[in-house]
């Protein structure tokens, strides 16, 4: 994270979808998901990484660059999570998470601004900062709920407890 310079904000908001991304993996691995929790952390915590000043300049999209950036640090199989973790990925068959560890970075992101929220209320926090995209990220509202049911369905504890039990 230090080589690409990345401002604080970001760190922490990195760190926030991490730590909602461990412990989601977690518990789904606890209930019998095969899954890689260090996997999906390094992923999380890797996500927005083509948002480094690094490649301000380059005018693709961040989580190609992202994919870019892990892929070429020697991290090829985090590529296609970080790639599908856009809050409009999920409306678009093509970029929509598929497997679990894309799901959990996908909703970890959906969850984590500076801190922990809720999906409505990040999606409004997005909304908000991103006026030319609101009414994209407003439509992904329902697909998100849908999977953060998903997720949720055979754990014992519901989505507004995530990150609130340690």
């Amino acid at each position: 994270m230090e080589k690409y310079a990345l401002p604080d904000w970001l760190k922490r908001h990195s760190a926030v979808v991490r730590d909602a991304a461990w412990e989601l993996a977690e518990a789904l691995s606890a209930h019998g998901a095969d899954i890689d929790v260090d996997f999906v952390t390094a992923a999380a915590w890797l996500h927005d990484i083509g948002r480094s000043p690094l490649v301000a300049d380059d005018p693709r999209d961040h989580a190609e660059l992202s994919a870019l950036v892990v892929a070429a640090e020697g991290l090829p199989e985090l590529a296609e999570i970080v790639r599908r973790h856009p809050v409009y990925a999920i409306r678009d068959p093509e970029r929509a998470p598929r497997t679990l560890p894309e799901k959990i970075v996908y909703y970890a992101d959906r969850r984590g601004g500076l801190a922990i929220m809720s999906v409505e209320d990040r999606l409004a926090e997005q909304a908000e900062r991103f006026p030319r995209h609101a009414a994209e990220i407003r439509a992904s509202l329902a697909p998100v709920k849908a999977l953060e049911r998903e997720l949720f369905a055979e754990l014992p504890f519901g989505p507004e407890q995530l990150c609130a039990r340690r």
